[in-house]
């Protein structure tokens, strides 16, 4: 497992000290109770973390369909052999 993916626990830590952190926060930011622009910041911030890891790992579907069109190719040619 590459280390990239520990990233996809960032939002489960940080929705779950949204509550602690409430309650040493400003009440208001942007006019807007803060856990609810924590929330909405965590919303987004996910979206971009899924997109990094994505990016970081998105090779392996392309190795994995290399693998098996070259495997397919191979059984191919071994049943043209017989």
């Amino acid at each position: 497992m590459k280390s990239v993916k520990w990233l996809a626990a960032l939002p489960v830590v940080a929705f779950f000290s949204g509550g602690w952190l409430s309650s040493v926060a400003p009440t208001f930011v942007l006019g807007m109770p803060f856990l609810m622009v924590w929330n909405v910041s965590w919303l987004v911030l996910t979206s971009l973390i899924m997109v990094l890891i994505d990016r970081a790992e998105g090779d392996l579907d392309a190795i994995d369909a290399a693998d098996a069109a070259s495997a397919a190719v191979a059984l191919r040619a071994q049943g043209d052999a017989r």
